[in-house]
């Protein structure tokens, strides 16, 4: 399993780095274009992630307009992908329009209020993981 890790919090990576990496190969980016260009470059290399770990709140692009690129560029490239990446977006605000665009707009799988816990992390990998192995093209 490939996962991107987007947070501009070198902490809160390195958080999400040490649970994560149990899980599968882990790549990081510091801010949404970062992701963006991660994403598209891992898909363009024929090995696309299967789980994108989003922050909301980042510098030079926010983590839902960076979702809502990286799902634009999913449909553009669908012969390409054998599945739409599972964003988990996290924030430390949970304002409702956030939690709304991160499901209607952007298909966010799960949805985490900051501080979370290492076990909601591990809740949340274990139910993409049910996901993905219920998944017929895995």
């Amino acid at each position: 399993m490939r996962i991107l890790i987007v947070e501009d919090d070198i902490l809160g990576r390195q958080f999400l780095q040490s649970i994560l990496s149990q899980h599968g190969q882990c790549s990081t980016a510091a801010d949404g274009r970062e992701a963006v260009q991660a994403y598209c470059q891992a898909v363009e290399e024929s090995n696309p992630f299967d789980v994108i770990f989003m922050d909301i709140m980042m510098p030079a692009l926010n983590g839902l307009d960076a979702l809502e690129r990286i799902r634009e560029f999913e449909l553009l490239n669908a012969h390409r992908i054998p599945h739409s990446a599972i964003a988990v977006m996290a924030t430390a605000i949970s304002g409702s329009q956030d939690v709304v665009r991160s499901y209607c707009r952007c298909s966010a799988f799960a949805y985490l209020v900051k501080p979370f816990l290492a076990q909601d992390v591990r809740d949340v990998m274990a139910r993409i993981t049910m996901q993905l192995e219920a998944s017929p093209d895995s």
